[in-house]
This record gives structure tokens, C-alpha cells and sequence, in this order.
């Protein structure tokens, strides 16, 4: 086998028999070489040692506790591929996949790459067609819960690909750095991709390589993925903007908020909103430390990155009313082009 080595890094917490699909539909990947790195975060449901007697040639790791996302930094550490791929253990990979990736990275070089990703369980209902942030750091994806069509089908450049798949080759991982361990679950893919753009690294959509995700197996749309979710999304935007792109946003910052804190009252999660805000005070220290480090390396200016932004957020309608959605997107999408204007 000439293909150069590509390392699956996975991690499990309670994958029940996910996982084993998972795995199954990897080492179903015959002509590519390949290593699975299995990080398990502590599972509770045997699903770990189901996956260790059923797959004995992938490398196991056991975490004593649930590091969440930035357990994949011990793949990181202990890869030997040439190429490495982040992978959700919810997910299925199809025929091929491996190879138009790396065929994918050498036509278009350094960069993160995401593949078109459907709903497990259909045929052509996609999660998402490439990933996206607002410039008040919503990460969001293209076309969820759309039907799968050709539109879908161009090669682009996007923000950030999904966490649930990512590519690329070990020298661009290195160069990101590990994932963050201040983000435990969610927005953790926001900031890798976000934090790629300030090196000068895109991110990339590839349709060719389709895969199959369950969303959200573990939290649903619960209080505790709704406070990760905007603790992290302040994590980001107040260590991967420079000190002056804040200050001119934070006017729009204050009527976002607002309006954010009115709209999660009506969902009886307004604590939940302001415990979000308030646990960013224990993090100071690490988030002065990461936008020090990371504004004292970064290669390109936030006004660049920022034009690169989506105005097109959506919010989704499983979380309110179609026409409160349709509004709030409506609103958000104004203030987005009114802040980009004056950045």
C-alpha cells in the first residue's frame, strides 16, 4: 500500500452501539492506510471494551475522567499519520472517503477540510454543507435540515468545518495547536477553524466526501448545551478578536446580548444565560494568557477574517416560533452588516 498514513482520532463517552458502526464503517477502508487512534472519556456503558475486543488494531487509550473535546489532543500527541482526521464516534464514513480527502489536500494545500455531512438515518437530509460564523461568534452550518441537491455540490471556502470530521495534514494540526481545554463540548470547532484564519489557514468544504452523523446524542437542546454554547462563544470572541475589534463591537455586543437574554427568558433558561456570562470570570486568566498568545502570533487582521463572515444566520426554529426565528435572524443579520461596516 503506497498511500501515506492517516491517523482516525476518536473519542468515545457512552457511544453505546454508535461507536461500533462507527469503527465498523472505518475499517471498512481498505486502500488507505490508516491507524484509529480510540480515545474513550470515561464511558459508563461497556461500550469501550465492546469496541476494544471487537476492533484489536486500533490503538486504545483510557481517559480516568471525561476530558471532553480536548481529550483528542492525546491523538494529537501520539498520531503517526501523515495526514490526521478528527471524527465524531456518532458518525458513518462512506467508500472513498479517505482518498478524496488527500486527493482534496494536494490540489488545494494547507487548510482544514469538512465533508458534506447528512442525517444518520436518511439518505440525503443534510446536517451540514459547510460551517459558517456571525461576526458576534455564532457558529452555525449551510443548509441544515435541507434536502440534499446539487447547489450542494460546489467545492468552497467556508469558516470552519464541523467537529464531527476534520482533515488535514498533521504539520497544519500542529501549527493550530491542541484543542481548547476551556471548551469541554461545543464551539471548540469554532475556535479551530477561527484560529486557523488568524495563521492564514482556510477552511474548506468538500461535497465528494459524504459521511452520516447523529446529532446531538448526548445533551439534545438541554440547559447544560445552552450555557456551553454561549460561554464558549464569548471564549471566542474575546480571545480570538484583537482588543480594538472589541471595542468597536461591543455596542452591537450590548443589543445582541439583550436580545439573547429576552428570548431565553421566554424558554425559562434566562439563569442559564447570565450563569454563562458569569462563569467567564473564573477563565480570565486563561483567556488573557490564549488572546495574548494568539494576537501576538496571528498573520492576518481581524477586518480581513471579519469580510469572510456570514450575514446569513439563522436562527433555528426548533427553539422558538417560526416567525420569532425568522425575526431574530432577521435583527441579527442587520446588526452583523452594520458592525462589519465600521471594523
Amino acid at each position: 500500500m503506497n498511500s501515506p498514513l492517516v491517523s482516525i482520532i476518536i473519542l468515545n463517552f457512552n457511544g453505546g452501539n454508535h461507536v461500533v458502526e462507527c469503527l465498523d464503517s472505518i475499517f471498512k477502508t481498505k486502500s488507505v492506510e490508516l491507524e484509529v487512534i480510540f480515545i474513550d472519556n470515561n464511558s459508563s456503558d461497556e461500550s469501550q471494551h465492546v469496541c476494544k475486543k471487537t476492533f484489536p488494531e486500533m490503538i486504545f487509550v483510557q481517559n480516568d475522567k471525561n476530558d471532553g473535546m480536548s481529550a483528542r489532543n492525546i491523538g494529537l500527541r501520539d498520531a503517526k499519520g501523515k495526514y490526521i482526521v478528527f471524527l465524531d464516534s456518532d458518525t458513518i464514513v462512506t467508500p472513498n472517503w479517505l482518498e478524496n480527502f488527500i486527493d482534496c489536500f494536494k490540489k488545494h494545500g494547507d487548510g482544514l477540510y469538512g465533508p458534506k455531512i447528512l442525517k444518520k438515518g436518511t439518505k440525503d437530509i443534510i446536517e451540514t454543507a459547510g460551517n459558517m460564523i456571525n461576526v458576534f461568534g455564532f457558529g452555525y452550518a449551510l443548509a441544515k435540515g435541507e434536502t440534499d441537491d446539487k447547489k450542494y455540490g460546489q467545492f468552497k471556502t467556508i469558516s470552519y468545518p464541523a467537529g464531527a470530521c476534520v482533515f488535514s495534514s498533521k504539520e497544519v494540526f500542529e501549527r493550530i495547536g491542541p484543542v481548547d481545554e476551556m471548551f469541554f463540548a461545543y464551539h471548540d470547532d469554532v475556535d479551530y477553524g477561527w484560529r486557523g484564519q488568524l495563521l492564514g489557514i482556510p477552511s474548506y468544504y468538500e461535497p465528494r466526501i459524504v459521511i452520516y452523523h447523529l446529532s446531538s446524542p448526548t445533551l439534545g437542546w438541554s440547559k447544560k448545551k445552552y450555557f456551553l454554547l454561549e460561554r464558549n462563544r464569548w471564549i471566542c470572541l474575546l480571545t480570538l478578536y484583537s482588543t480594538s475589534t472589541l471595542i468597536k463591537l461591543l455596542p452591537f455586543l450590548i443589543v445582541v446580548e439583550a436580545g439573547i437574554f429576552l428570548f431565553m427568558i421566554t424558554k425559562g433558561m434566562g439563569i442559564t444565560k447570565i450563569r454563562s456570562l458569569f462563569s467567564l470570570i473564573r477563565l480570565l486568566p486563561q483567556i488573557r494568557k490564549k488572546h495574548s498568545e494568539l494576537n501576538m502570533h496571528r498573520r492576518e487582521a481581524d477586518r480581513k477574517i471579519i469580510q469572510n463572515f456570514a450575514d446569513d444566520f439563522v436562527m433555528p426554529t426548533f427553539t422558538t416560533t417560526r416567525s420569532a426565528a425568522n425575526f431574530t435572524s432577521f435583527l441579527f443579520n442587520k446588526l452583523s452588516k452594520a458592525a462589519k461596516k465600521i471594523l
